[in-house]
C-alpha cells in the first residue's frame, strides 16, 4: 500500500526501481505494534535511504525536509555520500498520492531515533 501511494518511487531520490525500494516504518515495527499497518507510518525509501533512516542517520523536519546527521555530513567529501545525501539535504520529500506521513510519527522519529552526531 505504501509503495503504491508513492507511485513506486523513493520519496527522497525518486528512484523507481522497485527491487531497490522498501516500505519503511517511521516509528519502528518492533516498538510501535499499534502502528504497524498504518500507511501514514510508512515512507517509500530506497534501501540505502531506508538503512540511513532506520539507523537515525537521516530524518525529516516538521516541513518534511530531509535532515542529514553530522555523521553523514562528515563524509560529504566522498562522491557517493554527496550524490546520495548532500544533494537531497533540505529538500522536501516527494509526497504520496494519499496517506501523507503523520507529522507526529516524524516528530517521534526525530526525538527517538535520529542521532545528530
Amino acid at each position: 500500500m505504501v509503495l503504491a501511494a508513492y507511485q513506486d518511487q523513493c520519496c527522497v531520490s525518486g528512484n523507481p526501481l522497485t527491487e531497490l525500494l522498501v516500505a519503511s516504518h517511521i516509528l519502528p515495527w518492533a516498538t510501535h505494534p499499534e502502528h504497524r499497518v498504518n500507511p501514514r507510518n510508512g515512507l517509500c525509501l530506497s534501501r540505502l535511504h531506508d538503512a540511513a533512516f532506520d539507523r537515525g542517520l537521516v530524518t525529516f523536519d516538521e516541513d518534511y525536509r530531509l535532515v542529514v546527521s553530522k555523521r553523514i555530513r562528515s563524509h560529504f567529501t566522498n562522491e557517493a555520500v554527496r550524490d546520495n545525501f548532500a544533494r537531497y539535504e533540505g529538500r522536501p520529500l516527494r509526497f504520496p498520492e494519499k496517506f501523507y506521513p503523520d507529522r507526529l510519527f516524524l516528530s517521534g522519529h526525530r526525538e527517538l531515533i535520529f542521532r545528530e552526531v
